[in-house]
């Protein structure tokens, strides 16, 4: 996925970003293990330009959705099909 405006925390392997195709501030996770996939989030505007000022609010946020994993209510799509519903699906095709 492309995303606008990337940024990238190598250290707790998540970038943000704009995805023009969905309209929608994402937080892209990187969940390491055997096979290495993304998880997708939304996040707002404002979090997303707070991110220059102090990035450690948005790491805080990175480890609680970790620990919902796609239960979040933030959660959007997975690189992992089985995760998703039809409706994240499609998303998923739109965004990409």
């Amino acid at each position: 996925m492309k995303l606008e405006n990337n940024k990238v925390n190598s250290r707790k392997l998540y970038s943000i970003g704009y995805c023009r195709n969905i309209d929608k501030y994402i937080l892209e996770c990187c969940v390491p293990g055997s096979a290495y996939y993304n998880m997708y989030y939304e996040i707002s505007e404002e979090e997303f330009n707070r991110y220059e000022e102090d990035s450690s609010e948005l790491d805080k946020l990175v480890d609680y959705i970790r620990r919902k994993n796609y239960i979040s209510d933030r959660f959007l799509f997975s690189d992992l099909v089985r995760d998703n519903s039809n409706e994240q699906m499609e998303l998923m095709r739109k965004a990409k």
